[in-house]
């Protein structure tokens, strides 16, 4: 029968063993600091359907005289050089935040009322001498299916709203009218 001494020793080496075992694996799975085994493949980049990081300009000009501040309200589409986007259509602010004397926090929906809408959200700072904002689109329906686009919004000297920027992917069909 082996000492205390003895077995508490065995144990030691053991536990000592497995950790070190443990560790020379661990160790191995590890990367190099300077890069991949020689014989591990390189990793192949997976195939993407990402669009050009720049787009097609889209100018578009609403008047927001019917804006009413109550969820929801709208503003109509005056001027645009996308045709998908007729004149008429209108931009339907759904909220959260409509009536803050300071911005503008708001779902939009572009709606041309014959089936073709595009799915945004639009911020806009309204304190005297700043009159900037933002919007984003990136779904839409109809001849806007797939419709994405970035836009800065400002207002003029006689209080018509402009959302300049670019879309991406491919021209849309206008819808019917």
């Amino acid at each position: 029968m082996p000492s205390p001494r003895t077995a508490r020793a065995a144990a030691l080496f053991a536990a000592s063993f497995v950790l070190t075992a443990c560790g020379a694996s661990a160790a191995s799975s590890r990367p190099s600091p300077t890069g991949p085994p020689a014989t591990t493949p390189a990793p192949t980049p997976a195939p993407t359907d990402t669009p050009p990081p720049t787009g097609t300009a889209i100018h578009l000009v609403k008047d927001c005289s019917t804006y009413t501040a109550e969820i929801p309200t709208y503003c109509v589409i005056t001027s645009t050089d996308y045709p998908p986007i007729p004149i008429g259509a209108k931009v339907n602010y759904l909220g959260p935040l409509l009536d803050n004397p300071h911005f503008l926090s708001s779902n939009a929906l572009i709606d041309d009322a014959h089936g073709n809408t595009a799915t945004g959200y639009c911020i806009f700072d309204d304190r005297p001498g700043e009159a900037r904002g933002f919007c984003t689109f990136w779904a839409g329906t109809g001849s806007l299916a797939g419709f994405t686009a970035i836009m800065k919004v400002s207002i003029d000297s006689i209080g018509a709203w402009h959302l300049d920027g670019e879309y991406y992917g491919t021209t849309p069909t206008p819808g019917p009218s």
